[in-house]
């Protein structure tokens, strides 16, 4: 999908606001208990995209692989949505890291960072 970086962002921070609201309605008014997006946008040729690191409260660390099947059910509500015709909304999910800190700085690659 080739959108700009701020479409991108605007995407990624309504799925996070829905996200939150879904899991603790309460999200705005207690922070420390909000689930987090750190994403790096980086874009190859014909392919715009984001590498997101969640943020998640130790108290539904446990539930994992839950909140990334909620983001991926958000992400395709979302492409259903939108008008961007030819789009392609997927999320791809890796659970197994052999390194981390190679992991972390493929994913870091781009000075694109946006908190969200």
């Amino acid at each position: 999908m080739d959108i700009t970086y701020d479409r991108l962002t605007k995407m990624l921070s309504l799925i996070n606001a829905q996200l939150n609201q879904k899991l603790f309605r309460y999200y705005q008014k207690y922070p420390e208990r909000r689930i987090g997006f750190h994403c790096y946008h980086e874009r190859v040729e014909g392919n715009t995209h984001s590498n997101i690191f969640l943020k998640i409260p130790p108290k539904q660390s446990h539930d994992l692989i839950n909140i990334v099947l909620m983001i991926e059910d958000l992400w395709k509500q979302l492409g259903k949505r939108t008008k961007t015709r030819g789009a392609k909304f997927k999320l791809y999910q890796d659970y197994n890291v052999d390194d981390e800190s190679r992991c972390t700085s493929y994913g870091r690659k781009e000075n694109n960072y946006v908190p969200i």
